[in-house]
């Protein structure tokens, strides 16, 4: 990897740079999220309400003026007040929060700034309040959001600048500073970004996506399904210059420039990510009891993590079933849920 080399103790070092370089920004500057910046497209599989900075929070302040003012209309200009935006950004975050079947518009069909949550929208807030403390989904979101962030930069930049950017919230909440921290070690240590090539010792950590990571961001992986894709049943090795003949049993073998060779059999990295994300979108409509949803969600994550190994996999989906087949294959889910099961039954057969 072309840059400055960095070991373990190194990172842990770096990171320690970074976390203090947050707290002196934050003490500077009070970071504000602007509405009318939009998500990048093709940011990873699993965008969602609690990946959306915006919806998301705009979604629990409703929740919260709801239970001050029961009964009342609550107006999203004063959201837009509160977060220093145009008011004007008021109508469209409205208009995008009821396409979600969230809120309800109080002049009906005339588009408008006043809403009020629906039953589906209160159960959204109940679903965001409880993953803003998932810490698996946390991390994994912070490693999608800092390397889309950081290709989009046009030079090295410091990693405490990746507070203040609008994607820098999850499920309506800031990410902390231990969160971008790992988030960054993480990303270095999988070789998706490094430090610039030289520096001095007073010198800021300032950093670049490499290659890798631009691979990672164009396949619209997220980073932990990109990095298992890189990982399947047999050998996978990226060639950043020419392959010239060699053989492999099962595999590929193929010549020139920036090839990926998998060698052997393992789960398709794009399926098991919409398999994934279709289980975490469908869970609202199960009506699985407070327990089983507990479950549920912890056996999903299981699978986002594990499920590339067929055999290990095959057990994670089969536990999946057994917990909430009957749910998926009912109306209660649609045909989505009809669905997910085909693709679990196809991937794990």
């Amino acid at each position: 990897m072309a840059g400055f080399s960095i070991n373990h103790h190194e990172i842990d070092k770096f990171v320690r740079e970074i976390k203090k370089s947050i707290e002196q920004a934050a003490q500077r500057h009070q970071v504000k999220v602007p509405v009318g910046a939009s998500l990048p497209d093709g940011f990873g599989t699993h965008s969602s309400i609690e990946d959306d900075p915006y919806l998301s929070k705009a979604l629990l302040w409703l929740d919260e003026r709801a239970v001050q003012e029961p009964g009342y209309v609550q107006d999203l200009v004063d959201f837009a007040e509160r977060e220093q935006v145009p008011q004007g950004e008021a109508k469209g975050l409205a208009l995008q929060l009821e396409q979600h079947g969230l809120v309800r518009s109080a002049q009906g069909l005339v588009p408008s700034a006043e809403v009020f949550l629906t039953d589906d929208g209160r159960i959204e807030v109940w679903r965001l309040k409880k993953l803003a403390g998932d810490r698996v989904r946390r991390a994994n979101y912070s490693c999608n959001a800092f390397l889309r962030w950081l290709y989009d930069q046009d030079a090295p930049i410091e990693p405490a600048e990746f507070a203040h950017a609008h994607i820098a919230f999850f499920a309506g909440t800031a990410l902390t500073i231990d969160e971008i921290a790992g988030a960054v070690a993480e990303l270095i240590e999988h070789g998706l970004a490094e430090s610039e090539a030289a520096r001095d010792d007073n010198d800021p950590y300032r950093l670049c996506i490499t290659a890798a990571g631009t691979a990672c961001i164009r396949s619209g992986h997220p980073v932990r399904s990109y990095m298992d894709s890189q990982n399947t049943a047999g050998t996978t090795t990226n060639n950043y210059g020419n392959v010239i003949n060699g053989g492999m049993s099962g595999g590929v073998v193929s010549t020139g420039d920036h090839n990926t060779i998998n060698g052997g059999n393992g789960i398709d990295a794009q399926a098991l990510a919409n398999l994934v994300h279709g289980l975490r979108e469908v869970a609202p409509q199960l009506g699985l009891d407070d327990v089983d949803a507990e479950d549920y969600t912890a056996e999903v994550e299981t699978l986002e993590r594990d499920g590339h190994d067929p055999e290990q996999g095959g057990r994670i989906w089969r536990r999946i079933v057994r917990l909430a087949g009957p749910a998926l294959t009912t109306a209660v889910a649609t045909g989505a849920g009809q669905q997910l099961v085909a693709l679990g039954a196809g991937l794990y057969s």
